[in-house]
């Protein structure tokens, strides 16, 4: 199973971040995955002002992790 990740850091302090995993309802290609990441950042950052994107990939198999 592929996943888009997206790590979001806030602005006045990068060492806290986020992981968004976005859940969607049919499986995805690699190249859907990576077309969509910056749709969902943009859409993210602007509801959420105050955070940034700071990384994302598109995984395969890999289970959530803690942001460093």
């Amino acid at each position: 199973m592929i996943q888009l990740v997206l790590v979001y850091c806030m602005i006045q302090n990068a060492s806290v971040c986020v992981e968004d995993r976005p859940t969607y309802l049919e499986p995805m290609s690699m190249s859907s995955c990576m077309s969509s990441a910056q749709f969902v950042a943009v859409d993210y950052v602007r509801d959420h002002p105050r955070w940034q994107l700071s990384k994302w990939s598109c995984e395969v198999d890999v289970p959530r992790k803690i942001p460093a």
